[in-house]
């Protein structure tokens, strides 16, 4: 079998979809449908089903995915290693995070690793869909779930508490709430429900208000809008405390109030243990987050 026709199917099967698999390789909708046709005629087998809606998998398919997603994930791997291999961290790093981490607190601390070690290329990956260590897509991801499965290592790198957070825009113009029983009384900022958010107690503020039906509430279906509608003068909202700075003029209020806390899980596979730019990405993330508690600047 062809090895660029199966690379051609693997992608268009992941998305079902041929224009995100032709935007990926940077190949022509066409070339891509011809490919497949020629590897079905290959095959002598038919491996999509092709309707109205667009593909889905025959049962020929199916099993020739499964083998060729194996495949992949231990190619991107094995080129993982072999990059690795020197005595001094270098080579591409993949990290994966989700958008309010990602661009509120990783982001802007990376110039510092790279800085420190300027032969490791870093890339990084930041959206809440799910990241495919296995697969290569990324080398490190870091989840606000903890992964079941055996083969990829994990660590909690470590536990934040959600925040109740008004702005003082907000509360010059409406005063602040001296006890829950008082939040009715005030705009409330809280996520969506059209976005399946990435962290499971995101809307944990609604759970505090006395009547949810007589709240004035607006939604916003991604994090780092709600805080910048926070801190825009918008109302009061539940954050991630790592998304507080000095720079987005998010003012803490009702300290008391009982929120919920969770944990970031810095994950890898296991396939990668010893990896020096690994170690090296891990260590400096645990120094960062302790000059963090130390400061409470931002936690």
């Amino acid at each position: 079998m062809d090895w660029d026709k199966l690379k051609i199917f693997h992608n268009v099967a992941l998305d079902l979809n041929i224009s995100e698999a032709a935007n990926k390789m940077n190949i022509s909708h066409s070339s891509i449908s011809r490919q497949i046709s020629s590897l079905e005629k290959d095959l002598k087998v038919s491996l999509f089903n092709r309707h109205a809606r667009g593909l889905s998998l025959t049962e020929q398919g199916s099993i020739l995915f499964k083998t060729v997603h194996d495949v992949v994930g231990k190619i991107a791997l094995t080129k993982a290693e072999l990059t690795d291999s020197k005595d001094k961290p270098s080579g591409s790093l993949k990290i994966a995070a989700t958008v309010a981490f990602g661009t509120t607190w990783l982001a802007p601390r990376i110039n510092k690793f790279i800085s420190a070690y300027p032969d490791i290329d870093v890339s990084i990956k930041i959206e809440n869909k799910y990241t495919d260590l296995m697969m290569g897509e990324a080398d490190v991801a870091l989840r606000l779930t903890e992964p079941t499965q055996m083969d990829l290592i994990r660590f909690p790198l470590y536990e934040f508490n959600f925040k109740i957070y008004s702005s003082t825009e907000y509360i010059s113009k409406n005063g602040i709430p001296k006890n829950l029983e008082e939040l009715n009384n005030h705009r409330i900022v809280a996520f969506g429900n059209d976005v399946e958010p990435s962290i499971f107690d995101v809307n944990c503020i609604l759970d505090l208000l006395p009547d949810i039906k007589k709240a004035k509430i607006l939604y916003i279906s991604n994090m780092y809008g709600i805080m910048r509608a926070i801190g825009g003068g918008s109302g009061i909202g539940a954050l991630p405390e790592y998304m507080k700075s000095s720079k987005n003029n998010l003012v803490p209020i009702l300290p008391d109030a009982k929120t919920p806390k969770a944990k970031i899980y810095f994950t890898y596979p296991a396939a990668l243990k010893g990896s020096k730019k690994i170690d090296a990405l891990r260590d400096f993330l645990v120094r960062e987050v302790n000059k963090d508690a130390l400061s409470n600047e931002s936690f």
